[in-house]
């Protein structure tokens, strides 16, 4: 941990020293607002979207468990594939790749740990073998298709079908999935949900573009590699709907609707947005050290706190889950510190 705080304190003052306060705080602050701007437009269209999405199903007939495990899942995460699909098509690999597995672990450290102050039960529901499978195993798929450096769109197709496998599965046999899906507060009805849905479109639209050219600009400015931006800024502000899900549920008493919510999301991250992504633009040549750290390095980081948190979890008995809730934050907080020593 000292170690890390020197790195910190080394670096800052090297950006100090290599820009004139003035000159650079103000063009620092702008892309800032940029982000804070894009992931409020991000939050808000997808909670527009949903709610006009919602609508028109249950005009259709739809039932609230098919309704909440496509129209307000997909909708909540469909923030990750415009961000991920804008980054692939400008070649930013390493913010696609930053931003979705920094989501991931920040949905096990952050939004879990922080739900755990609300309500402690959160951390008192075990993951089940089939999350804990489908958390590992997209994982896994995912190592397998970087394996030769690139991703392609061959390897987008197999994320693709992989993930249309996964919501088959989960449409047939919800499980835990199920019940968060249809304990989540229902959107209210809407009189115009045509007007909803495109709004939500266009505030997601709008809002990726600003985080893309913040997150962007960010990373140029602090002189740090493009994938610690979607590491850590990107992460949680894609990671705000889970959490804003996740101390509703809280508050609630809605416990396994948080462990839900982070599994659903964990394997979307994986092979919808990562897919999705390939299939707009594969990584282009030069991005292959790129590809080859994120498998060898972050998939496996993801994928230990993935097996962290099912061990976690296991141990339900005593009074001690908010301290295990603090482990999470804490644990979360200094990843994204050291996260910005290895650039």
């Amino acid at each position: 941990l000292v170690r890390v705080r020197l790195c910190l304190l080394v670096r800052v003052r090297t950006w100090l020293r290599c820009s004139p306060p003035p000159q650079f705080a103000l063009p620092l602050l702008l892309d800032i607002v940029r982000l804070v701007a894009g992931f409020a437009l991000l939050v808000g269209g997808a909670t527009l979207l949903v709610s006009g999405g919602v609508t028109l199903a249950r005009r259709l007939g739809v039932s609230p468990l098919v309704t909440g495990l496509t129209v307000v899942a997909l909708g909540t995460s469909l923030p990750e594939v415009v961000v991920g699909g804008l980054a692939a098509s400008r070649a930013e690999h390493g913010l696609l790749f930053g931003t979705v597995l920094g989501s991931n672990i920040a949905n096990m450290g952050l939004v879990l740990g922080v739900t755990s102050f609300v309500l402690p039960a959160t951390l008192g529901e075990r993951l089940s073998m089939r999350e804990l499978a489908w958390l590992l195993g997209s994982l896994a798929l995912l190592l397998l298709v970087l394996l030769d450096g690139q991703l392609d769109r061959v390897d987008a197709g197999v994320l693709l079908a992989a993930f249309a496998l996964y919501q088959v599965l989960v449409l047939r046999t919800p499980g835990e999935e199920g019940e968060a899906a249809l304990e989540l507060d229902d959107p209210p009805e809407t009189r115009h949900p045509w007007l909803f849905v495109v709004g939500g479109s266009l505030g997601i639209a709008v809002g990726a573009e600003l985080v893309m050219q913040g997150g962007a600009a960010l990373a140029t400015r602090l002189g740090v590699p493009a994938e610690v931006i979607g590491f850590t800024v990107l992460a949680v502000g894609t990671s705000l709907p889970e959490l804003a899900a996740g101390i509703a549920s809280g508050l609630k008493g809605q416990a396994e609707v948080g462990i839900g919510n982070v599994v659903g999301s964990n394997v979307f991250n994986v092979l919808a947005v990562v897919g999705v992504a390939g299939a707009v633009r594969p990584t282009v040549e030069g991005q292959q050290p790129l590809v080859e750290g994120i498998a060898r390095l972050d998939l496996p980081i993801t994928a230990a706190a993935s097996l962290a948190l099912a061990v976690l979890l296991g141990f339900r008995e005593g009074s001690g889950l908010r301290t295990k809730g603090a482990a999470l934050a804490g644990l979360y907080v200094a990843w994204s510190l050291w996260n910005f020593t290895r650039g």
